[in-house]
């Protein structure tokens, strides 16, 4: 702030010029869209100019913070992902530097952040960029009037490409296989999980075989071969054993186990 002096009269006048908080710009932000990466985060990079009435000495570009948020806060769809200069984030950085302005235009502050979309943030179009900026005293510009979509990915991956049964001897009934990981990597819902079958096949003596009738599947390491029973052509699995709905493989982090051990991955187990 500022103050200058009149004398008129032997009566001094104080003339007191408000303080204005700062100007943001923002210089890459319009409707776009963003791919997400399969097991992967993908960088976004938002790109804005700060300006202050009081000078570029008076914008605290510590303090700047830029975030994309979906949803409402405080209710399970509310997605936070942040980026700001004063301290290191995991889901980004922000780096900035001055440049005057062209013509008569005050100088600015031009500051680009990078922010981390994971590949399970939720698909929408209504993700939303919010940026803010303080002066010195604690003015604070905000922005938050562009959105963008982050686009669906489908994606699957499988830890182990085979499943074996080396624990299995002569003799023995309902015993399980090493179990099957299903890994979601991209943020798309999968609505049911079905697996066709073949016959197991003798490595040593090709004339003996197991039919797929002989193997059931379920997700939940039953005892005693509960699940459902397999076949030359796609069964569906299930919830629980052999009733119930569609076993599904929701998006989430594939590390997320319980008390989310349905999100992000799923096991199998299989029983001869």
């Amino acid at each position: 702030d500022t103050s200058n002096n009149f004398r008129t009269n032997d009566t001094i006048i104080t003339v007191v010029a408000v303080n204005q908080p700062p100007i943001i710009k923002l210089n890459n932000a319009t409707t776009f869209g963003v791919d997400p990466v399969a097991s992967s985060d993908v960088a976004v990079l938002i790109s804005f100019n700060v300006t202050d009435a009081q000078g570029v000495g008076d914008i605290n570009v510590s303090k700047a913070i830029v975030n994309l948020t979906l949803g409402t806060p405080g209710t399970s769809q509310f997605r936070f992902n942040i980026s700001r200069p004063d301290a290191s984030s995991e889901f980004g950085t922000c780096f900035n530097h001055t440049e005057p302005g062209p013509g008569s235009e005050a100088a600015r502050v031009i500051i680009n952040c990078t922010i981390l979309l994971r590949y399970f943030d939720d698909s929408s179009s209504a993700w939303v960029i919010n940026v803010s900026v303080p002066d010195l005293s604690n003015e604070i510009a905000r922005n938050g009037t562009i959105t963008f979509t982050y686009n669906s990915l489908s994606s699957i991956a499988m830890p182990y490409a085979a499943v074996n049964f080396s624990n299995v001897f002569l003799g023995q009934q309902d015993v399980p296989s090493s179990p099957l990981y299903l890994n979601n990597t991209g943020n798309d819902d999968f609505e049911g999980i079905n697996i066709t079958a073949a016959s197991l096949v003798g490595t040593t003596t090709s004339s003996e075989t197991i039919a797929p009738t002989s193997i059931v599947a379920n997700i939940t390491n039953s005892s005693a071969g509960a699940g459902i029973q397999l076949a030359t052509s796609a069964v569906n699995l299930k919830e629980v054993e052999s009733t119930g709905g569609n076993v599904t493989l929701i998006h989430g982090h594939t590390g997320a186990f319980a008390p989310n051990a349905d999100k992000g991955n799923r096991t199998i187990f299989f029983w001869i």
